[in-house]
């Protein structure tokens, strides 16, 4: 199975998406779309995000320190 992004439908009519990795575990899920083209621009927008993204280490961890 190839990694990549599944559009699909909700329990509630909704558009999501989700992040599937190569093993089939889903690393994450979107929020609910109420249109396809938005879901769509969800997708468009991690994949940016994704590639030009900054890492903001939250944890206060003494290893990042």
């Amino acid at each position: 199975m190839a990694a990549g992004f599944e559009l699909y439908l909700d329990g509630e009519g909704d558009h999501r998406f989700r992040l599937v990795a190569v093993d089939g575990s889903v690393m994450l899920t979107s929020e609910a779309y109420p249109h396809e083209d938005a879901a769509i621009a969800g997708i468009r927008s991690a994949q940016e995000i994704a590639v030009a993204g900054r890492i903001v280490d939250l944890t206060g961890s003494v290893a990042n320190a």
